[in-house]
Order: structure tokens, then C-alpha cells, then sequence
């Protein structure tokens, strides 16, 4: 019989070690996937206009300039 010899055995492990990198790959597409929609809906939040930049630098100005 195939499985009692050491190739069975190797044939064997190696199966089992090529399913579980497929099902580590599987969950880090998927992983991916939720992180990338994360991004795309955080994307909207964090972009600033060049006048909200502007305006920022102004008020950081004025309050350094504020003496305590």
C-alpha cells in the first residue's frame, strides 16, 4: 500500500500543508478585502480642500501668536 511507505506519508503531509496555506491565503483575501473597504469609506473623511488647509495654518499662526 501507497501510505506506509515514507513518499505515502510526504505525499501525504505535503497535502495537508498545501490546504492549510490555501485556507491561510483565503482568510488574508478576505482580511484584505474589508481593510480595503475600510480605506475607501475612510477616504471621503480625511480629505481636505486646499482653502480647509489654508484656513487651518491660518489659525494655527494666530494662536502661536497669542501671548498668555
Amino acid at each position: 500500500m501507497i501510505v506506509t511507505s515514507a513518499e505515502g506519508m510526504m505525499l501525504i503531509l505535503f497535502g495537508v500543508v498545501i490546504v492549510f496555506l490555501l485556507f491561510v491565503v483565503k482568510l488574508m483575501h478576505t482580511r484584505i478585502n474589508q481593510l480595503l473597504k475600510e480605506m475607501n469609506s475612510l477616504n471621503g473623511k480625511v480629505n481636505l480642500t486646499s482653502n480647509e488647509i489654508e484656513e487651518l495654518t491660518k489659525n494655527v499662526k494666530e494662536f502661536k501668536d497669542i501671548k498668555f
